[in-house]
Protein backbone atom coordinates (compact mmCIF):
# COMPACT_ATOMS: atom_id res chain seq x y z
CA UNK A 1 0.00 0.00 0.00
CA UNK A 2 1.42 3.54 -1.13
CA UNK A 3 0.43 6.32 1.02
CA UNK A 4 -2.49 8.64 -0.21
CA UNK A 5 -2.19 11.71 2.24
CA UNK A 6 0.53 13.40 3.88
CA UNK A 7 -0.56 15.25 7.25
CA UNK A 8 1.89 17.54 8.69
CA UNK A 9 1.80 19.27 12.05
CA UNK A 10 4.79 21.82 12.94
CA UNK A 11 6.32 24.37 15.04
CA UNK A 12 5.92 27.88 14.33
CA UNK A 13 8.08 29.78 11.64
CA UNK A 14 9.86 25.41 11.04
CA UNK A 15 8.94 26.00 7.58
CA UNK A 16 6.31 23.29 8.04
CA UNK A 17 3.91 25.37 5.65
CA UNK A 18 6.45 25.97 3.08
CA UNK A 19 7.57 22.28 3.18
CA UNK A 20 3.90 20.94 2.73
CA UNK A 21 3.13 23.19 -0.29
CA UNK A 22 6.49 22.55 -1.70
CA UNK A 23 5.89 19.17 -1.36
CA UNK A 24 2.63 18.95 -2.98
CA UNK A 25 3.95 20.45 -6.32
CA UNK A 26 6.36 17.85 -6.29
CA UNK A 27 3.62 15.49 -6.42
CA UNK A 28 1.19 17.01 -8.13
CA UNK A 29 -1.49 16.98 -5.35
CA UNK A 30 -3.16 19.82 -3.64
CA UNK A 31 -1.98 21.48 -0.13
CA UNK A 32 -5.19 22.22 2.16
CA UNK A 33 -3.83 24.18 5.37
CA UNK A 34 -6.18 27.30 6.11
CA UNK A 35 -8.26 26.91 3.41
CA UNK A 36 -10.17 24.11 5.49
CA UNK A 37 -11.05 27.13 8.10
CA UNK A 38 -11.96 29.20 4.96
CA UNK A 39 -14.37 26.56 3.67
CA UNK A 40 -15.68 25.78 7.42
CA UNK A 41 -16.26 29.45 7.56
CA UNK A 42 -18.33 29.08 4.55
CA UNK A 43 -20.31 25.73 5.73
CA UNK A 44 -21.12 27.30 8.79
CA UNK A 45 -21.74 30.86 7.30
CA UNK A 46 -19.64 32.84 9.75
CA UNK A 47 -16.32 35.14 9.21
CA UNK A 48 -13.58 33.08 9.03
CA UNK A 49 -11.83 35.60 12.03
CA UNK A 50 -14.56 34.32 14.06
CA UNK A 51 -13.89 30.84 13.95
CA UNK A 52 -10.82 31.90 14.70
CA UNK A 53 -11.51 33.14 18.34
CA UNK A 54 -13.28 30.28 18.81
CA UNK A 55 -10.25 28.01 18.21
CA UNK A 56 -8.32 29.85 20.92
CA UNK A 57 -11.64 29.18 23.07
CA UNK A 58 -11.63 25.58 21.84
CA UNK A 59 -8.09 25.12 23.52
CA UNK A 60 -9.43 26.13 27.14
CA UNK A 61 -12.73 24.00 26.98
CA UNK A 62 -13.08 21.18 28.99
CA UNK A 63 -16.20 20.47 27.69
CA UNK A 64 -15.27 20.61 23.93
CA UNK A 65 -12.37 18.25 24.88
CA UNK A 66 -14.27 15.54 26.02
CA UNK A 67 -16.18 16.12 23.02
CA UNK A 68 -13.34 15.92 20.45
CA UNK A 69 -12.17 12.34 22.85
CA UNK A 70 -15.70 10.76 22.92
CA UNK A 71 -16.15 11.13 19.25
CA UNK A 72 -19.98 12.40 19.51
CA UNK A 73 -21.84 12.91 16.54
CA UNK A 74 -23.52 15.54 16.02
CA UNK A 75 -26.42 17.09 17.75
CA UNK A 76 -28.20 20.30 18.71
CA UNK A 77 -26.50 20.23 22.12
CA UNK A 78 -22.71 20.75 20.66
CA UNK A 79 -21.29 23.97 21.57
CA UNK A 80 -19.99 26.17 18.76
CA UNK A 81 -16.24 25.37 18.98
CA UNK A 82 -17.78 21.71 18.80
CA UNK A 83 -19.30 22.11 15.70
CA UNK A 84 -16.36 24.16 14.19
CA UNK A 85 -13.89 20.74 15.18
CA UNK A 86 -17.05 18.62 13.48
CA UNK A 87 -17.10 20.41 10.51
CA UNK A 88 -13.30 20.64 9.92
CA UNK A 89 -13.17 17.08 10.21
CA UNK A 90 -15.50 16.49 7.77
CA UNK A 91 -13.83 18.53 5.36
CA UNK A 92 -10.57 16.79 5.50
CA UNK A 93 -12.09 14.02 5.22
CA UNK A 94 -13.96 15.28 1.55
CA UNK A 95 -10.59 16.68 0.89
CA UNK A 96 -8.98 13.27 1.03
CA UNK A 97 -10.99 10.99 -0.94
CA UNK A 98 -8.13 12.55 -3.33
CA UNK A 99 -4.37 12.39 -2.58
CA UNK A 100 -3.64 15.57 -0.11
CA UNK A 101 -0.96 17.40 2.04
CA UNK A 102 -2.89 19.20 4.71
CA UNK A 103 -1.19 20.84 6.68
CA UNK A 104 -2.37 21.35 10.62
CA UNK A 105 -5.76 21.63 11.71
CA UNK A 106 -4.99 18.33 13.69
CA UNK A 107 -5.68 16.37 10.11
CA UNK A 108 -4.07 12.86 10.97
CA UNK A 109 -6.56 12.54 13.79
CA UNK A 110 -9.72 12.86 12.04
CA UNK A 111 -8.40 9.93 9.77
CA UNK A 112 -6.94 7.97 12.26
CA UNK A 113 -8.29 4.67 11.68
CA UNK A 114 -6.56 4.87 8.08
CA UNK A 115 -3.45 3.04 6.95
CA UNK A 116 -2.88 5.02 3.96
CA UNK A 117 -1.88 8.76 6.00
CA UNK A 118 2.04 9.52 6.77
CA UNK A 119 1.93 11.59 9.76
CA UNK A 120 4.83 13.94 10.06
CA UNK A 121 6.32 16.77 12.28
CA UNK A 122 8.23 19.52 11.82
CA UNK A 123 10.73 21.10 13.72
CA UNK A 124 14.01 23.38 14.40
CA UNK A 125 16.19 24.97 16.30
CA UNK A 126 15.56 28.59 17.69
CA UNK A 127 18.02 30.11 15.86
CA UNK A 128 16.69 29.00 12.46
CA UNK A 129 12.77 29.58 13.81
CA UNK A 130 13.67 33.22 14.82
CA UNK A 131 15.35 33.75 11.23
CA UNK A 132 12.33 33.07 9.61
CA UNK A 133 10.07 34.38 11.89
CA UNK A 134 11.58 37.62 10.90
CA UNK A 135 12.32 37.10 7.40
CA UNK A 136 8.80 34.88 6.41
CA UNK A 137 6.95 36.64 8.65
CA UNK A 138 8.01 40.25 8.93
CA UNK A 139 8.01 40.09 13.05
CA UNK A 140 10.87 42.49 14.70
CA UNK A 141 13.97 40.63 16.26
CA UNK A 142 12.88 41.45 19.92
CA UNK A 143 9.69 39.58 19.51
CA UNK A 144 10.46 36.88 17.80
CA UNK A 145 10.83 34.72 20.79
CA UNK A 146 7.63 35.49 22.18
CA UNK A 147 5.57 35.52 19.12
CA UNK A 148 7.51 31.91 18.66
CA UNK A 149 6.58 30.55 22.40
CA UNK A 150 2.61 32.29 21.93
CA UNK A 151 2.17 30.14 18.40
CA UNK A 152 3.56 26.95 19.79
CA UNK A 153 1.74 26.97 22.99
CA UNK A 154 -1.21 27.40 20.86
CA UNK A 155 -0.92 24.71 18.80
CA UNK A 156 -0.03 22.23 21.39
CA UNK A 157 -3.22 23.20 23.32
CA UNK A 158 -5.20 22.93 20.04
CA UNK A 159 -3.62 19.76 19.41
CA UNK A 160 -3.68 18.21 22.91
CA UNK A 161 -7.55 19.54 22.98
CA UNK A 162 -8.22 17.42 19.81
CA UNK A 163 -6.70 14.55 20.14
CA UNK A 164 -5.91 14.10 24.03
CA UNK A 165 -1.99 13.56 22.78
CA UNK A 166 1.02 15.54 22.94
CA UNK A 167 1.80 17.77 20.42
CA UNK A 168 5.60 17.22 20.62
CA UNK A 169 5.18 13.52 21.74
CA UNK A 170 7.58 11.34 18.54
CA UNK A 171 5.24 8.22 18.95
CA UNK A 172 2.26 10.26 17.27
CA UNK A 173 4.11 10.24 13.45
CA UNK A 174 5.99 8.33 11.66
CA UNK A 175 8.80 10.60 11.02
CA UNK A 176 9.76 13.97 12.50
CA UNK A 177 12.20 15.71 10.22
CA UNK A 178 14.64 18.89 11.88
CA UNK A 179 14.11 21.73 9.15
CA UNK A 180 16.65 23.58 10.47
CA UNK A 181 19.61 20.94 10.54
CA UNK A 182 18.48 19.04 7.00
CA UNK A 183 17.30 22.54 5.14
CA UNK A 184 13.53 23.14 3.50
CA UNK A 185 14.89 21.22 -0.09
CA UNK A 186 15.92 18.07 1.99
CA UNK A 187 12.53 17.72 4.10
CA UNK A 188 10.40 17.95 0.55
CA UNK A 189 13.07 15.48 -1.02
CA UNK A 190 12.54 12.96 2.20
CA UNK A 191 8.50 12.98 2.51
CA UNK A 192 8.32 12.91 -1.63
CA UNK A 193 10.82 9.38 -1.21
CA UNK A 194 7.74 8.46 1.60
CA UNK A 195 5.31 9.01 -0.65
CA UNK A 196 6.79 6.97 -3.57
CA UNK A 197 7.47 3.98 -1.61
CA UNK A 198 5.23 0.70 -1.14
CA UNK A 199 4.42 0.76 2.69
CA UNK A 200 5.98 -3.06 4.46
Amino acid sequence: MRYHVIAIEREFASGGQEIGQRTAERLGIPCYGREILKMAAEKMGRPEAYLEELEEKATGSFMYSMYCLAGLSKGESLSRESQLFLAEAEIIHRLTQTPAVIVGRCAAHPLKDREDVLRVFIHADDAFRKRRAGEIYGIPAQKEAEVIKRADRRRSSYYRTNTGKDWRDNGNYHIVLDSGLLGIERCVDILEACWGSPRI
